[in-house]
């Protein structure tokens, strides 16, 4: 008879153990462990709801904020431990964060970017909870990015400006430092320089840069003409009749 002990220890074991093994490293190289890089992508989600307060006159950021600082701090503390309970409660707050929007959904069908807004908001300050990753990061990011753009759709004022250039000169050093992230690289180091000399180089082009995009936008708000937004237009009705 064959022998069939020696095939199976061959195939499960180191199988099994290489599989986990090549598991562990993995999931341990993609965690991120950059602080400035956390606090730059927190600054653009809290600038992403400061803005949407100041353009929809709501008050988003009294809770959204604290609670996305507490996330940030407490992700990072986890970042190296799988939280199965903390991302099981995550996806059942996201469930009722998404059913509050369609209660508020159905009860207001003039213009719902403002509910939009707030599910993003809230989904955000869930998913600040479970950032151990660089990609984790990413996505907040774009939520920033998001919510800065929903602020621009709805302002009607000039005071979006000054949040407008502050987070762009936020998101500029966070995009150094998330693309030096995918590259391996320190932040702050590099062979074949000194650290106070790359710091500096680093500082000077993300000033260059930020006044040329600022100079850029500047000129293309003068020279283009203002388009109709959105607004609410009446129907031509005729002067009050006077019955007495």
């Amino acid at each position: 008879m064959l022998n069939f002990s020696r095939i199976n220890r061959f195939w499960r074991v180191p199988a099994g153990d290489y599989w986990g093994q090549n598991k562990q490293r993995s999931s341990s190289a993609e965690v991120e462990d950059s602080i400035s890089l956390r606090v730059l992508v927190l600054g653009l989600v809290v600038l992403g709801t400061v803005a949407t307060d100041i353009a929809s006159e709501t008050n988003f950021s009294l809770w959204a904020v604290p609670l996305s600082i507490v996330g940030a701090i407490w992700s990072y503390y986890r970042r190296r431990n799988a939280n199965i309970p903390v991302k099981f409660c995550i996806a059942i707050e996201m469930l009722v964060a998404l059913g509050a929007f369609f209660g508020r959904f159905l009860g207001d069908w003039n213009d719902t970017r403002i509910n939009l807004a707030q599910l993003l908001i809230e989904l955000q300050v869930l998913h600040s909870y479970d950032t151990p990753r660089r990609k984790d990061l990413g996505y907040s990011i774009v939520i920033g990015l998001i919510l800065l753009g929903v602020a621009a759709t709805v302002s009607q004022t000039m005071g979006f400006a000054p949040v407008l250039l502050l987070f762009l000169g936020v998101a500029l050093p966070t995009l150094v430092l998330d693309y030096r992230s995918q590259l391996g690289l320190s932040p702050l180091t590099r062979e074949g320089l000194g650290k106070k000399n790359f710091t500096s180089a680093n500082f000077k082009l993300l000033i260059v840069n930020f006044l040329l995009i600022s100079g850029l936008g500047l000129g293309i708000f003068a020279v283009f003409p203002p388009f109709p937004g959105y607004k609410l237009r009446y129907f031509p009705v005729s002067a009050p009749i006077d019955v007495n």
